[in-house]
């Protein structure tokens, strides 16, 4: 019996370590975004983060052995058909979106679970994939051989429980970052962690119906077509004025035909909660008890007579772009007659097609709402233009280096490409006799040493919600309002004045409009100046965490971005290495 037992080890060597080898193959393929989580991790020097980061890849793969590799067969297998199942929803979740499955996409898909047939309907052809990997990920852990070296066995059997500790850490992190920190985690574990938060969640909280539209339209609208262009990490400095300028020198022969309101404040310092507050219309008063409740802009501009139309520039970088991104759901894209993505489309060139498609859609006889969600100025800034279009270098990927300086070079080269070039291609061409375009960029920047650029949950730079904003229109009464309320409100607005802008320029009742959102970019605003970061739906905090922050700063402290020569390699070491400002 020993002989045969020692013959069956030594025979089964090789088939274990194919089901090693098949189970390493399945966990590389099967996961998206580590690379790029790590990249961004040493990019902005968070060595404790990084640690805990991979620390957590390095317990899930030994937990995914330990899995498959038990013993007992009842455990084996029903480890198998978990692991397998959440494998299978974090791809299928990652080929759909492009993003990573959080705990505010679970608490979205639950208050949209009755849209559950038509987003099967919409999204069956990734079901051959996902079938493929659901049977790929079962059997690679199910199968024999398992090892039958007796104190193995034991051992295997004692730690039989361990593939719950990747879960249990992830939720912890999940907790602990008000419902961020579950990106680029491991599949196998990771929708296991934000199914477990938020099933917790969803016990304590109810989530809403968004209502109908229920201010009255007495008026006809002021203007035919309107152009909402959200820039993408476009910070408050990043657009200059002055004649000649060596970063938005085209944008700065435009200033007189431009409305500036100066530096404005966002509605958060992280693209999907900022874009979440422009296009859900919550009230600054009280977010978290109205984001999920007050009509989409989507509702109001087609009460209005509008055609809707979402031009998401961003989809290009996702790996499908029939994605929905920034919490919207399949209810919200209901209330949009077009949604224009693009596909194998190079970064750089991504708003120049948009450009396209607004110019196309301006030319229609019926009156059209545009919401552009640009590529802009988006991480890594190297992408954002064409790599013969470096004015300021040394950059990030010329000089193989991280450090500040060249992130700076970086996104400069990405601001005078994306939004000097292409938004001033579009101005040029656009006709504004009956068009009011406004633009504004989602969140800012903020350059330090061992800091995120944005995003930052406690304690964020005030750069990160710091904002440019300004509008051109043809139509001289509306000109003349906006005008008068630039002066009125120059350095004072926030993205909460945006929505009842348009509400006013769309005929509502401007009195209603008023009461429930505040006062508008044309009247005079004493709305706190101020963003929010974090957790903006109320399921992890009932206090929105605001941040404070001074628009109208002094220049001896602010030096503005176009300020900065262009970094050169043989004066680098008279520039200092961090300091509050771009350098």
């Amino acid at each position: 019996m020993a002989a045969y037992k020692n013959d069956a080890w030594k025979w089964s060597n090789p088939l274990l370590l194919m089901k090693l080898a098949l189970l390493l193959v399945l966990f590389v393929i099967t996961n998206f975004g580590f690379f790029d989580r790590l990249a961004l991790l040493l990019l902005n020097g968070r060595w404790f983060t990084i640690i805990v980061y991979l620390a957590i890849w390095a317990i899930s793969l030994g937990a995914l052995f330990i899995a498959a590799f038990q013993p007992n067969r009842f455990v084996r297998h029903s480890w198998a058909i978990l692991l397998a199942i959440a494998t299978t929803f974090s791809y299928t979740y990652v080929a759909v979106s492009g993003t990573s499955f959080s705990v505010f996409d679970a608490l979205s898909l639950w208050s949209a679970r009755h849209e559950a047939g038509r987003a099967f309907e919409f999204y069956q052809s990734h079901i051959f994939a996902s079938l493929l990997v659901l049977f790929s990920v079962y059997t690679a852990i199910s199968i024999g051989p398992v090892p039958r070296h007796r104190l193995v066995r034991l051992a295997l059997k004692w730690f039989f429980w361990t593939p719950a500790v990747p879960v249990i850490l992830i939720s912890g992190i999940i907790i602990l970052k008000q419902g961020g920190g579950s990106q680029a985690m491991p599949s196998q574990f990771q929708p296991l962690a934000v199914g477990a938060v938020s099933a917790s969640k969803l016990m304590a909280f109810d989530v809403p119906k968004r209502h109908k539209v229920e201010i009255d339209r007495p008026n006809p609208a002021k203007v035919k077509h309107i152009v909402y262009l959200v820039g993408e990490s476009v910070r408050y400095d990043a657009i200059n004025w002055t004649a000649g300028n060596p970063v938005t020198p085209r944008l700065a022969t435009m200033k007189n035909s431009i409305i500036n309101f100066g530096t404005a404040s966002s509605g958060g310092n992280c693209s999907n909660y900022s874009n979440a507050i422009l296009r859900l219309s919550p009230s600054d008063q009280n977010v978290s008890g109205t984001i999920l409740t007050n009509p989409t802009i989507w509702q109001y501009a087609k009460k209005a007579g509008y055609r809707t139309v979402y031009i998401d520039s961003q989809s290009g970088l996702n790996k499908d772009p029939g994605s929905l991104q920034n919490f919207m759901t399949v209810s919200e894209a209901s209330y949009i007659d077009r949604h224009v993505r693009f596909k194998g489309i190079a970064p750089s060139r991504l708003d120049l097609e948009a450009n396209k498609v607004i110019l196309q859609e301006l030319q229609s006889d019926i009156p059209v709402f545009l919401y552009v969600n640009k590529n802009g100025a988006h991480f890594p800034y190297d992408t954002a233009y064409p790599s013969d279009r470096q004015i300021f270098t040394p950059t990030v990927t010329s000089a193989q280096s991280s450090d500040i300086r060249f992130q700076v070079n970086s996104y400069k080269n990405a601001i005078n490409w994306a939004i000097d070039k292409v938004m001033y291609e579009l101005f040029s061409k656009v006709d504004l006799e009956d068009t009011l375009i406004l633009y504004t960029s989602d969140h800012g920047q903020a350059f330090y040493k061992g800091r995120l650029t944005h995003c930052t949950v406690k304690n964020p730079s005030p750069e990160e919600g710091m904002v440019p904003m300004f509008a051109l229109t043809g139509n001289p009464e509306i000109r003349a309002e906006l005008v008068k309320g630039a002066k009125l409100n120059y350095s004072r607005a926030t993205h909460f004045s945006i929505l009842p802008t348009f509400l006013h320029m769309m005929g509502y009742d401007r009195s209603m409009v008023t009461a429930k959102y505040g006062p508008d970019l044309t009247m005079k605003s004493n709305r706190r100046t101020a963003f929010t970061s974090g957790d903006i739906f109320g399921f992890f905090r009932k206090q929105i965490t605001w941040n404070d922050v001074d628009l109208e700063p002094s220049r001896e402290q602010q030096k503005p971005l176009d300020k900065y020569p262009p970094l050169q390699v043989n004066n680098l070491k008279a520039i200092p290495a961090s300091t509050r400002q771009l350098q």
